[in-house]
């Protein structure tokens, strides 16, 4: 087999899909792992600012050729969906289970629903009526299990991912009125470079103890920033924006359900963590309501994938 067949979508779109199912569904875990020796904030904007870096090397003339209010869209585009949405999540994971924040995370098109009627009002159908329902059912049972409500700093991880996943879902109805730079490489670097100064300046105004790096570091904790900088953020959304140009957006959103599996997965297995059945229950249902939401009905069209996630 020649490089030129490796190339064909025949095999980039399953080697792609197996990038965002894995290495998304894995970030949680590998965050986890790097804050053993660096603050969350400081630790995320170092990742977005350097693999923000390395893509402008790569699309400078991209970037130049944008027009200032092109850059000033993409820069606040980073700044909702990585900044705010990105940062708030991992920074989650200091006080709920890798599991439990990807399970909350992907609720996510739940809120894309209901925030897309409000805003911009596009009525739903029944049927994600119905997903929407379930998934709040979903979502009741995941966090009212004794294990969250008893935990005293629990509630601190809830609110940062709600917070994130409303900034997610308003860059996402947004996105599509907003006039970005034509190359999705330049968008992507100004995405990242926006966010992760803003997260370096947050981690700033924090005070982030970043003295304590020398004697908190460990191989693994700097192996998983790497692994976060150029899987996480290089080449796993690199992925995404490839099936978003060569495959049905339908079939790209699935990521929204499988990452959850797949956190759930290797933070039983690698970090000790319980999936308790209540948890199991509400992975079931949310997932289930995710299905409804995503999958084409008659009555209106699918809610469209947009490159707005990056983990």
């Amino acid at each position: 087999m020649n490089l030129e067949t490796l190339r064909s979508d025949r095999y980039l779109i399953p080697i792609s899909y197996l990038c965002i199912y894995v290495i998304w569904g894995s970030t949680y875990l590998a965050t986890d792992w790097a804050f053993e020796a660096f603050p969350p904030f400081f630790m995320t904007g170092v990742r977005f600012v350097t693999a923000g870096l390395l893509l402008l090397a790569f699309s400078y003339k991209g970037v130049k050729n944008a027009t200032k209010n092109q850059v000033k869209n993409a820069a606040l585009f980073g700044i909702l969906i990585l900044g705010i949405g990105s940062g708030g999540t991992m920074w989650s994971v200091l006080y709920l289970d890798t599991g439990m924040a990807s399970l909350i995370v992907g609720c996510e098109p739940l809120l894309l629903v209901i925030l897309s009627w409000v805003l911009i009002g596009q009525r739903a159908s029944f049927q994600k009526l119905f997903g929407v329902g379930l998934g709040m059912v979903g979502m009741y049972i995941l966090i009212s299990q004794e294990t969250i409500t008893t935990s005293p700093d629990a509630y601190k991880g809830i609110i940062a991912i709600s917070i994130s996943i409303v900034s997610w879902t308003v860059g996402s109805i947004y996105i599509k009125r907003m006039d970005m730079p034509e190359s999705k490489v330049a968008n992507t670097s100004i995405q990242l470079l926006a966010a992760g100064f803003v997260l370096l300046m947050v981690s700033t105004i924090f005070q982030e103890d970043l003295s304590s790096i020398p004697a908190r570091f460990t191989w693994k904790a700097f192996f998983c920033l790497l692994y976060l900088l150029f899987f996480g953020s290089i080449i796993a959304y690199s992925a995404f924006n490839y099936l978003l140009l060569k495959d049905d957006p339908r079939r790209v959103a699935t990521v929204t359900y499988i990452n959850p599996i797949i956190a759930l997965a290797l933070g039983a297995y690698l970090n000790d963590e319980v999936i308790t059945s209540q948890s199991a229950w509400a992975a079931t249902i949310l997932i289930l309501g995710v299905v409804f939401i995503i999958r084409k009905d008659k009555e209106e069209e699918p809610v469209e994938v947009l490159d707005s996630e990056i983990k």
